[in-house]
């Protein structure tokens, strides 16, 4: 059955009932409200219901009528498009994968036999991605499916041939992907070393793959060609600007010759970039900084996806070694040379110098925690991820003696052209637990088995939330519509969006604890805070354990790096002792 064949059968993605979703805004805001602040809240989502919000709700099922998704083009342009700060490193995300650094024998040996570690490991890593590119284009690539149910396919379409243009006020998402059957596509792919450009075909003549020889061959020629030449002026580095500045430069740079167009075009129709680093990264901590933090000279980040190498040959991407030979005459890669001039010179130093002192305000950290295995947690009856959503409010609340409005992020693709549902996980459950477990107090201090109650109750709560908002059925969604609906009709802001309930629970970007669980994989990644004072926490079940990627902004006064590693690994030992203290329970 085709790849995207599926995805006209899904069901539409459903607007859920406002009754529902205001009762659910409502318990998620209860750990952040006194007595009295609830009660207030509550008047004004009761008002709310009776009133504008059920005429906004009848103009959000009308929109749903004529759109299969009512979420889809509000959500790319309101969380995307329209965004006018920089993308990098504030909307784009890093990423490696653990256990994927050269050794020393490695090394040792490439070095003997003359082999170019960084052109190796990017040669096995785009081979397999090209080859996953064609099972694309041929469409032999099963549709994913979740138990039962089939998954959306259509993000994959935006992996390869994607880019974001900047325009004034609002960019445009161009994605140059087509199916064998749907007609030609670019099949070109983008290197980036010193600052330049090239172009680096991903296939023969007669449409045949280049082998993993020789890609190795072409990265190889990049390499050794330019290792000694001058750096290139780092047109790049624009990409890491505002949006609005960088919409200017862009159009500066074509009308100052048209062959940048042809330049900019080649980019942005590429499968993707491949940025081989001056910098070396000897472990996961310094290849996410590497990758988030770093060069932006030598980044194109409207690309939607960049295989950064570094010069000790750590990427995102565990490869394995096999060989191939060359089977026919290959054509050179080709550098694109951007004209540029002194105006441009100095927008380049600008940006570069504005991207750095941002990224220089971050701090990147992995905690692998090698006794808190998939196998152990599954154990005790319970989700892996359910129980790191846990570990994370208790780190937290030791830490910080308050609950952190929390985002996770659940998968709504089993509907159609479906993304994503916020899980509200800082629930009133997991306060409660983490106010327990926290007690000092002899003369109230549960016991273990109660402690082990509390946890299973909120749980169990966090489990629901999350088969809830992957059915659609969260509150963040549904009231995000609800608020451009009264943007498009022209209509003051409803009061529920103004009340200080809404930020205190994480509305507008103010979650202070943002959050996503990769999988049972080894891959990680990491991405900027919400806020100010907040944290990302991504994570994944790898081979040597729960791994957690944290990022926070060192001029915060209220986060600290250390602290909120070593509240996760004492979280992480207390929810456990609970187990191990009650095996039967």
């Amino acid at each position: 059955m085709p790849t995207f064949s599926l995805d006209h059968n899904l069901p539409s993605l459903p607007v859920p009932h406002l009754d529902n979703t205001l009762k659910k805004y409502l318990d998620s805001v209860y750990p952040f409200l006194t007595e009295l602040e609830l009660q207030q809240t509550t008047k004004i989502v009761e008002n709310f219901r009776t009133g504008i919000g059920k005429i906004l709700q009848f103009n959000l099922l009308e929109r749903a009528r004529n759109q299969r998704n009512w979420l889809e083009k509000w959500w790319l342009d309101w969380a995307y498009l329209e965004w006018r700060e920089p993308i990098a490193p504030f909307i784009n995300t890093s990423g490696c994968v653990i256990g994927s650094e050269v050794t020393t024998t490695l090394a040792e040996t490439a070095k003997k036999m003359n082999l170019n570690i960084p052109a190796a490991k990017a040669a096995f890593t785009c081979f397999y991605m090209n080859m996953f590119f064609q099972e694309l284009r041929s469409e032999t690539l099963p549709a994913q499916k979740s138990r039962s149910a089939y998954l959306s396919m259509d993000q994959f379409r935006k992996f390869y041939n994607t880019c974001r243009i900047p325009l004034g006020n609002k960019d445009r998402l161009v994605n140059y992907f087509r199916t064998a059957n749907e007609g030609n596509c670019p099949t070109h792919i983008i290197v980036m070393f010193k600052n330049r450009f090239f172009k680096v075909n991903a296939y023969h003549s007669d449409l045949k793959l280049l082998n993993f020889t020789e890609l190795y061959h072409q990265f190889k020629f990049i390499i050794e060609n330019y290792e000694t030449k001058s750096h290139g002026i780092g047109i790049g580095s624009l990409t890491a600007d505002k949006r609005d500045r960088w919409a200017k430069n862009r159009q500066y740079l074509i009308d100052l010759n048209p062959r940048n167009l042809e330049y900019f075009d080649c980019i942005e129709k590429g499968l993707y970039l491949v940025n081989f680093e001056d910098l070396e990264a000897h472990n996961i901590d310094q290849m996410l900084e590497i990758s988030l933090l770093k060069n932006p000279k030598n980044r194109y980040f409207d690309k939607s996806y960049e295989l950064i190498v570094s010069k000790t040959g750590l990427i995102g991407s565990n490869v394995e070694i096999e060989s191939f030979g060359i089977e026919r005459k290959l054509v050179d890669p080709e550098e694109l040379e951007f004209d540029y001039d002194l105006h441009i010179e100095n927008e380049i130093k600008n940006s570069s110098e504005q991207f750095e002192k941002t990224c220089s305000l971050l701090e990147c950290k992995n905690v692998i925690l090698s006794n808190c295995t998939k196998e152990k947690i599954k154990s005790y009856k319970l989700n892996p991820d359910t129980f790191a959503q846990m570990c994370m409010q208790l780190a937290y609340f030791q830490l910080h003696k308050k609950p952190a409005p929390t985002y996770e992020t659940a998968t709504t693709r089993t509907y159609y052209h479906g993304r994503t549902e916020t899980v509200r996980s800082c629930t009133k459950e997991a306060l409660k637990w983490c106010q327990a477990m926290t007690n000092s107090e002899k003369s109230t201090k549960l016991n273990n088995f109660d402690l082990l109650k509390l946890f299973r109750e909120a749980s169990e709560k966090h489990d629901r939330l999350m088969n809830e908002a992957r059915n659609n059925e969260g509150c963040d969604r549904h009231l995000l519509g609800l608020m451009l609906i009264a943007k498009e009709l022209g209509l003051e802001t409803p009061k529920i969006f103004t009340d200080h309930a809404w930020k205190k629970s994480g509305g507008g970007g103010n979650f202070l604890i943002s959050s996503s669980c990769i999988g049972y994989t080894n891959t990680i990644g990491t991405c900027c805070p919400f806020c100010l004072d907040g944290y990302t926490m991504i994570y994944c079940f790898s081979d040597r354990g729960l791994c957690f990627s944290i990022t926070r902004f060192k001029n915060s006064m209220e986060t600290t790096m250390n602290g909120i590693v070593e509240s996760l690994k004492s979280a992480t030992q207390q929810a456990q002792g609970l187990f191990e203290k009650n095996p039967k329970i």
